[in-house]
């Protein structure tokens, strides 16, 4: 760990250094206001003046290459990772962008080691159930800051030391980089491997790869690369900014006019694999821990997401535990029953407070739309 008062680090590299001490997982820097810490998913101001726009610019520049300071001049965004200079060589992943013609910066801390499912305290079985597959898409789903990089890592990584592969990822910026094991993993960097998002996508398919991460689908055409590179026979890993299985399918729909709907269906229902959502809730134990949902396609699913009978698709998950699948309630409450999440925090999180308080009583009301059993 860096010491956040060597003499050779830049300004902006001390800041990261005292993320470390702090255990902090982002930082704020706005104009008008001290430095800002999230710790432990609190928003936090440390002791000192407020930052003006031209220290925050100064900030930037003394670690950013001249090339991405002129495309942050030029359009007001920048996004790039930075390692700082210690034995652990600790990687943060930049965000910076104008607010109120202010400079502004958000940098998140992220991990050298790659955690564990178990470190994680993911659902390792589902997971393990879902990554045993030779293709299909795999959808990682949830708001910003959600944890979903890291558990995409996780998950690459679980391949990377169970199956000898060819690993390709597409990504803007390069947050965790991955060492090779059983598998080969080539990492492609927006604007330092490739120039942009679409000429990578575009050459991915004659690289051989048998595994790819695509980040965020954001548009039609990156998603029907994802399930047309699904079709042809890779596993392919993508995310989507929405909260619940019922959202991402309300999100991939918005992502096309209704004409292309039916086909887009037929789409899903053959290179699905899964949805998992993903939520992080404070941990009285581990700080913060992941509240997952999780949508496996099995028979049943893919009928339902042929018909458009997406309503459905809760009480299949209520009742899809042999399968791997669970609900975001099923979820809270084993998370509560293991000492994980106090109670109030499990109620705060719960779509249905009074039937997880019941469950937690051991009172269970069955009901398909959303049994806690």
């Amino acid at each position: 760990m860096a010491n956040p008062n060597d003499p050779k680090l830049k300004p902006l590299e001390r800041l990261f250094a005292l993320m470390a001490q702090y255990d902090s997982s982002d930082l704020h820097l706005k104009a008008g206001c001290p430095v800002i810490m999230r710790i432990k998913g609190e928003m936090r101001p440390l002791a000192g003046n407020p930052l003006s726009s031209d220290e925050i610019y100064r900030f930037l520049a003394d670690i950013a290459t001249p090339e991405q300071m002129k495309v942050y001049d030029e359009t007001g965004d920048l996004d790039f990772a930075h390692v700082l200079p210690d034995a652990a060589r600790s990687r943060f992943r930049l965000n910076c962008f104008r607010d109120k013609r202010a400079n502004a910066l958000v940098a998140r801390r992220i991990n050298t080691e790659i955690p564990s499912f178990k470190e994680m305290n993911l659902p390792e079985e589902s997971l393990i159930k879902i990554l045993d597959a030779e293709d299909g898409l795999i959808v990682l789903a949830g708001v910003t800051g959600s944890g979903k990089s890291t558990t995409i890592a996780g998950c690459l990584d679980y391949i990377n030391t169970h199956y000898a592969k060819h690993i390709i990822t597409v990504e803007d910026p390069i947050e965790y980089e991955f060492k090779n094991k059983r598998s080969f993993i080539s990492q492609r960097e927006i604007g330092v491997d490739c120039q942009d998002f679409k000429a990578a996508i575009r050459t991915l398919v004659r690289q051989d790869p048998d595994v790819i991460l695509i980040g965020e689908m954001r548009d039609q055409e990156t998603f029907e690369f994802g399930l047309t590179a699904a079709e042809t026979g890779h596993l392919v890993f993508g995310t989507l900014h929405a909260g619940t299985v019922s959202q991402s399918i309300g999100r991939i729909l918005g992502l096309f006019p209704p004409e292309k709907h039916p086909m887009l269906r037929q789409g899903l229902q053959f290179n699905l694999r899964a949805i998992i959502c993903q939520k992080l809730a404070p941990s009285p134990r581990f700080g913060r821990v992941p509240l997952n949902e999780i949508l496996i396609c099995t028979p049943i699913v893919k009928k339902i997401l042929g018909e458009g009978e997406d309503a459905k698709l809760h009480g299949v998950m209520a009742s899809g535990a042999r399968e791997g699948m669970m609900t975001f309630d099923q979820c809270i409450k084993d998370r509560c029953q293991r000492g994980y999440i106090t109670e109030e925090t499990a109620m705060r999180y719960a779509s249905n407070p009074e039937q997880l308080r019941l469950a937690l009583q051991g009172i269970d009301l069955g009901t398909s739309k959303g049994s806690l059993g």
